[in-house]
């Protein structure tokens, strides 16, 4: 006796051109998932991870700050830290906040305040530049040097303090090097679709170096 193999039946007619062309889109569907997965989306954590990765959050010399005290607007106001690691505060005198938190801050001015000079005060604190830490910008940008950090800077923000773009600047090809756990990380990020909307902004830690190319003719 003999076996013969043979393959399944194709349909004829209408049918089997139906069925054929059904076939056809869904290999061209899975040549595009395919094709998408490949495309690595760029990742971007959000700004409350990268503030929690801050070693140290301290005040430092030359930050500043804003002090609101609730009915005593003559004490409101925004205030530097002194070379020597104070401030001078009304009523208060000069106290020291270097090497504390904002919210120690807080509480610090809120118990000299409370020492003989208002009953009950109720002091907010917040912190507006971390000046005694710096992001570098260099290359293609107005004004390369580091510039001041303050909390939840972005890859755009750094580059407007540093003046923006010069004419010659690869909007498209901005290195982000950053040093974490004794390792240097480094990414390239297209800053010029992100002012545009076409992808999401980008938080910058103090001690981060952003490095702007120059463009290809």
């Amino acid at each position: 006796m003999k076996l013969f193999l043979t393959g399944p039946r194709r349909p004829r007619g209408l049918v089997g051109l139906a069925v054929g062309v059904f076939a056809w889109v869904l290999g061209l569907a899975g040549l595009g998932t395919l094709g998408c997965a490949r495309q690595l989306p760029e990742t971007v954590d959000s700004p409350a991870v990268f503030e929690d990765m801050l070693a140290d959050d301290q005040v430092g010399v030359d930050d500043t700050f804003e002090i609101r005290v609730y009915g005593e607007s003559e004490m409101s106001g925004i205030y530097r830290v002194a070379t020597d690691g104070t401030i001078d505060f009304p009523l208060a005198g000069r106290i020291q906040v270097a090497g504390l938190r904002i919210g120690e801050v807080q509480e610090r001015v809120a118990s000299r305040l409370k020492d003989g000079y208002l009953k009950e005060p109720q002091v907010t604190a917040l912190m507006k530049e971390w000046n005694s830490r710096k992001v570098s910008v260099l290359g293609q940008v107005q004004k390369p040097g580091p510039v001041a950090y303050h909390p939840h800077m972005t890859i755009v923000d750094a580059i407007a303090l540093a003046g923006g773009f010069t004419g010659i600047a690869a909007k498209n090809s901005v290195s982000l090097r950053r040093e974490a756990r004794g390792k240097v990380q480094s990414h390239i990020y297209r800053v010029a679709d992100i002012t545009e909307g076409r992808s999401n902004n980008v938080p910058v830690l103090p001690g981060d170096v952003l490095v702007v190319e120059e463009r290809l003719f």
